[in-house]
């Protein structure tokens, strides 16, 4: 073998291992930006379900940082946010609905509760999933 084959050689096989490596790159990178994606957009729908539900129950509502809502039987739900898991407690019993919680706030007009929210896994992606979200408290008695 003469060096100008060797060297044509080490070339194609750089330029081979290079774009394999690329590739295998772009599969990893892109399979966790779309786990990152599908976790926040989970996170945002799972509470946007359980404040919804909640929040059709309820007669009253006050809001600002955490959200408390008055049921008709006198009882009443609270969603805090705890650095970022967000927790709903009813009955004396807490669950925890999302975590990745970067930021959520409440506020309460003419009976509609608008909840602004925004997740973000601790992925190496920096996705970030937010919504502004609004659901109608109960009719008023009488």
């Amino acid at each position: 073998m003469s060096l100008v084959e060797l060297l044509i050689t080490t070339a194609v096989t750089g330029i081979i291992v290079g774009v394999l490596g690329t590739a295998i790159y772009q599969t990893i990178t892109v399979s966790e930006f779309g786990n990152d994606k599908i976790t926040a957009m989970h996170e945002l729908q799972n509470t946007v379900h359980w404040v919804g539900m909640d929040v059709q129950k309820a007669l009253t509502a006050t809001g600002g940082s955490e959200l408390v809502l008055t049921l008709p039987d006198s009882s009443s739900i609270t969603y805090s946010l705890a650095v970022t898991e967000l927790h709903r407690t009813a009955g004396g019993s807490q669950m925890t609905l999302a975590r990745n919680i970067s930021s959520i706030s409440f506020s309460i007009e003419n009976r509609i509760v608008t909840m602004e929210i925004a997740s973000t896994p601790t992925g190496r992606q920096g996705v970030v999933e937010q919504g502004t979200y609004r659901v109608y408290l109960r009719p008023a008695e009488g």
